[in-house]
């Protein structure tokens, strides 16, 4: 176990490290696991006021937040209609749900389509074609299945109506699918770079991965073309905007760890 934990930690260490060394004690050291010339200068150029870093940090930010409530306002909705077999069209609808999971229209078609419905340069790009995973919507619908029929049968008997049913009587009970749910949302909102690089070619839209991205490329982009006279961008300050970019993952996992264990055995076992 404590191998294993070192074979996480390590990676961590090696990028802070990095991070808060001086280019000169950056070029002497060949494994950068105890630093020799601390400087926190680049965390400070990172952090700077009205920085790229900070502005692609709250384009990521307000992309992850206004996601993961469309996100699982649909998903909820969705997981608990399929969860009624009783719905008219119910088999042919879920079944068009899971080909989404096995088949796409490609990078082209997509482009197209989203060029179409005018979401280039717009931050609604970078959420709008993520709203719903049909992986996540069957992790919902297996949960709810698993709530007694008495439940929602003494709602209906005094008076409730199915949107009642669900914000009053079955969401209240299901807070570990839905915090699992949102967490998976939320990772992947934060994570996500690929719709921003193809659909966003104005800088200040770029969330934080696609800012990150580019950063680490100006140096092999520079090199190829020819360009001399040292590096563009040192790479203790890219390992710093890296580390910044992992705290805010870090603070909040270990609050839903527990959550995150439960979301990835919904569904597992039958009883």
């Amino acid at each position: 176990m404590m191998l294993f934990v070192l074979l996480i930690l390590v990676p961590f260490w090696h990028i802070l490290v990095i991070s808060i060394s001086t280019y000169k004690a950056y070029i002497e050291s060949t494994y950068h696991l105890i630093p020799t010339e601390v400087t926190f200068d680049n965390y400070t150029r990172a952090l700077s006021k009205g920085g790229e870093v900070l502005r692609s940090l709250a384009v990521s930010g307000l992309v992850t937040g206004i996601g993961l409530v469309i996100s699982m306002l649909l998903t909820t909705i969705g997981g608990y209609a399929m969860s009624k077999n009783e719905m008219p069209g119910h088999a042919p609808i879920f079944i068009f749900f899971i080909i989404t999971m096995f088949f796409s229209g490609g990078t082209v078609p997509f482009y197209i389509v989203m060029t179409k419905l005018g979401l280039r340069n717009n931050i609604w790009a970078m959420i709008l074609p993520m709203a719903v995973s049909t992986y996540n919507m069957i992790l919902m619908k297996n949960f709810f299945l698993g709530i007694p029929e008495s439940l929602e049968e003494a709602a209906r008997i005094d008076g409730y109506n199915d949107v009642q049913i669900l914000f009053k009587i079955v969401l209240p009970i299901s807070t570990p699918v839905l915090a699992a749910v949102a967490l998976f949302y939320a990772v992947d909102y934060w994570n996500s770079y690929f719709n921003a690089y193809l659909l966003v070619t104005t800088a200040s839209l770029w969330p934080f991965q696609m800012f990150l991205r580019q950063l680490t490329i100006v140096n092999v982009t520079a090199a190829r073309a020819g360009v001399k006279g040292g590096p563009l961008i040192y790479e203790s300050y890219k390992m710093a905007i890296v580390f910044v970019g992992i705290v805010p993952v870090l603070l909040v996992y270990p609050f839903v760890q527990k959550f995150f264990a439960t979301g990835v055995m919904l569904g597992a076992v039958k009883e």
